[in-house]
């Protein structure tokens, strides 16, 4: 039986730690000797000569680059003195090089690019985006959601952008901003790992992650990785991974105030402010939202009231980075402190006793980028989340009443080497130490706490993406990625987890593009699934072993150049897993974790994009099919469906502007999901959601105003989402948003 309590972190890991920190503080003490260089231009049409906006510039073998703005400008900073080929890239548009440019010390370089219009190449990144924007390839499939985007689906919330991604899926206790958790393609929450600025914001405790824990105010890029990917992201990545980035300071200062109310009481209220100098960038922002989501809803024929289900938040957020020459370096700190009532299960079954959860959140971030010239950057971090929770339902005068308090910590050094050492190679090195902590006491029953627990993770990985150089009469691109990873966690011997892939373009067919990968990934069980015995109806088991599987996926992304034939993608997905966990009820009626011998999942996603009128009206949908099935060998569960997995899941989304307004019509379907792993139970009853949101804006000089009305649930339809809880009926919500701009302080 493992035992998880009283260990330290290991000589070398504390060293790597100290490393760490030591980078961080040389770099800081360097930083203002340093100079500021850029590089600027303009990209234009070369056949019409009006302006490119959204093109894609990339200093050739660096990480610098930038996107053009409305008037085709660009520029790029802090630029080493060099010798560089400068890429201009856009969708629809040939890509162009420069020959050398030679930045120097004395004064910003100025340059300019035409493109002609081309079929794209394609590559192994989808965009949801009317821009086009790089994706790391060696990491596989991936996603990416824009500012644009995230801008666009503001009136709507975080959960119908998301839901825009096929496979993804986005679950709530109620409406507006309740507690939310991410699924992808079926799995469970704690098997997707989440990232904020790659820092993992994952619970030991449950392996989930609240989205109410993101600045989503914040964020200018989530990226989605929608397959495990155990070797470069270790454990948790097990069912994918959502990776947000916040916004730096870089171009302009800026001030935003916005104000959002709505049905259940809902109201939110924010602050943000931005301050960009010659080489520091400077963002912060708070608000505060709360709600009483206390709806009628149906059962059975009969109207109830949802009773004790309001949730109040208060978010601080702040981000400071410093760049010079060679050095970039970025503090962030974020600050959570939540309430919320905790309304009865299983509709009017139980009472809620006036429930209650309060929690505080602090997440802080260091890292550290050494630009090593053109071939490549070294990268340091280190991280520390703390999450406390206290749990209150006092009032209950049965033996189920509790009273715990819970703390979660999250310590995590990480230092990565880019490198490119000729054009067609990309390499990557690095290492990671993650120590994971909880302590769970139970105020009620001293005897039930969980008490202190450590698990200490320690990885080394290493990645390439090779670019072919031949074959060119039958490819236009033809690339070979891998990474491998060596892992161990507490006192279970280490293991490898491989990952493998290619991507190409045909020469015949260059609108289109093939990819395909095989990968093993591995998850780690949660606290609680390990050594809960918090109440008398469930308990962990501390014999839980890891859940492993391998898998295999295959992508066809297709999109021409012409406008009116629409871009496609098709991704296929087959895994095979061992140590799946599941929850049972036993004979004494207790509930307990144990890993079932074998599951299998395949499925595939469709999506489509559809430009009806050019800037104007869009279309887009996606579709999801998903076989998730339990292959142990026990009569009562072989070849029985997974819980909470839905076989069918559709997306579709209407975009019409006109010049300063938008109107946005959302349509989800998503089918039965199973309850008990026996699939005896009666199964969450599929449902179907239509939303629509209505924007205008306005730009007076430097000050841009922004009005939102958005309806929710617009036919009023009952739904679950998650078992025994009711969601909202229909919604509204308003939202005013006010921004004042200004340049940069030189």
């Amino acid at each position: 039986m493992n035992d998880y309590t009283d260990h330290t972190i290991s000589a070398p890991c504390r060293r790597l730690i100290a490393l760490l920190g030591w980078l961080g503080l040389f770099c800081a003490v360097s930083l203002p000797a340093q100079s500021n260089l850029s590089l600027a231009g303009q990209v234009y049409d070369a056949i019409s000569g009006a302006p490119l906006p959204g093109a894609n510039v990339q200093v050739q073998h660096t990480i610098f680059g930038a996107v053009s703005g409305e008037d085709g400008t660009f520029e790029i900073e802090n630029l080493p003195p060099g010798a560089y080929t400068v890429i201009f890239s856009m969708i629809g548009y040939e890509p162009t090089r420069t020959s050398p440019v030679i930045i120097t010390e004395d004064t910003p370089k100025r340059i300019s690019a035409a493109l002609r219009p081309a079929v794209l190449t394609g590559d192994s990144v989808i965009v949801i985006a009317d821009r086009y924007v790089n994706g790391a390839t060696i990491e596989g499939e991936k996603i990416i959601l824009t500012a644009e985007n995230i801008a666009r689906y503001r009136g709507l919330g975080i959960a119908q952008l998301l839901h825009q991604v096929a496979g993804v899926q986005v679950e709530s206790g109620g409406g507006g901003s309740s507690r939310a958790i991410i699924r992808i393609h079926g799995s469970r929450a704690s098997q997707v790992l989440v990232l904020l600025d790659g820092q993992r914001l994952n619970s030991p405790q449950t392996g989930e992650v609240d989205l109410g824990e993101i600045p989503l105010e914040q964020i200018d890029r989530i990226e989605i990785i929608p397959q495990g990917n155990s070797a470069l992201f270790g454990g948790n990545a097990f069912g994918g991974v959502v990776s947000f980035y916040t916004r730096q300071a870089k171009e302009t200062s800026r001030a935003a105030l916005r104000w959002q109310g709505g049905s259940s009481s809902t109201a939110l209220g924010s602050l943000a402010g931005e301050i960009a100098l010659s080489r520091i960038g400077l963002l912060g922002s708070y608000s505060q939202d709360y709600s009483r989501q206390n709806f009628p809803y149906t059962y059975e024929g009969s109207t109830f009231e949802r009773e004790n289900a309001w949730y109040r938040n208060r978010k601080a957020f702040a981000r400071l980075s410093l760049q010079a020459t060679r050095h970039e370096v970025n503090l962030r700190w974020s600050y959570r402190r939540g309430e919320q009532g905790l309304p009865s299960s299983f509709y009017t079954e139980m009472l809620h006793h006036n429930a209650f959860m309060e929690s505080v959140s602090r997440s802080l971030q260091f890292r550290y980028r050494w630009l090593a010239g053109s071939p490549g950057f070294l990268e340091a971090s280190l991280a520390y989340q703390d999450l406390k929770q206290w749990y209150n339902n006092q009032q209950d005068p049965s033996p189920t009443r509790y009273h715990s308090e819970s703390q979660n910590g999250l310590l995590e050094g990480k230092a990565t080497a880019h490198y490119r050492p000729v054009a067609f190679l990309e390499t990557r090195a690095g290492v990671q130490y993650l120590k994971e902590s909880l302590e769970q006491r139970n105020l009620l029953y001293p005897a039930l706490s969980v008490g202190k627990k450590q698990r200490p993770v320690l990885g080394g990985f290493g990645g390439l993406e090779l670019d072919l150089p031949v074959f060119k009469t039958f490819f236009n691109t033809l690339s070979l990625r891998s990474a491998l990873r060596y892992e161990s966690y507490f006192d279970h011997p280490g293991e490898w987890y491989p990952l493998l892939g290619a991507s190409a373009v045909p020469a015949l067919l260059p609108a289109l593009s093939l990819s395909a990968g095989w990968a093993r990934a591995v998850r780690y069980p949660d606290f609680n699934s390990l050594f809960w015995k918090g109440d008398a109806r469930a308990r962990g088991n501390p014999d839980l072993q890891p859940e492993r599987k391998s898998l295999r996926n295959f992508g066809v992304r297709f999109r021409p150049l012409q406008p009116y034939l629409p871009a496609l993608s098709f991704y296929y997905y087959s895994e095979k897993i061992s140590g799946l966990i599941f929850w049972h009820r036993g004979v004494n009626g207790i509930w307990e974790p144990r890993n079932e011998d074998r599951a299998e999942k395949r499925g595939w996603d469709v999506q489509i994009e559809q430009a009806l009128v050019p800037k104007h009206l869009s279309l887009q949908a996606s579709y999801s099919r998903l076989e998730a099935l339990n292959k142990s060998a026990q009569p009562n569960l072989k070849d029985k469906r997974i819980v909470f997995t839905p076989r069918h899941t559709a997306n579709v989304s209407a975009r019409l502007g006109v010049r300063q307004w938008q109107a946005l019509l959302v349509y989800r379907f998503v089918s039965e999901r199973e309850v008990v792993p026996a699939n005896t139970g009666v199964p969450l009853v599929a449902y179907r959601l239509w939303d629509a949101s209505l924007s205008w804006r306005h730009s007076a000089g430097k000050l841009l105003a922004e009005w939102n009305f958005a309806v929710k649930n617009i036919t009023a339809a009952d739904y679950e989402l998650l078992r025994g809880y009711p969601m909202p009926g229909r919604e509204f919500q308003i939202s005013l948003n006010l921004e004042y701009q200004m340049p940069k302080i030189r």
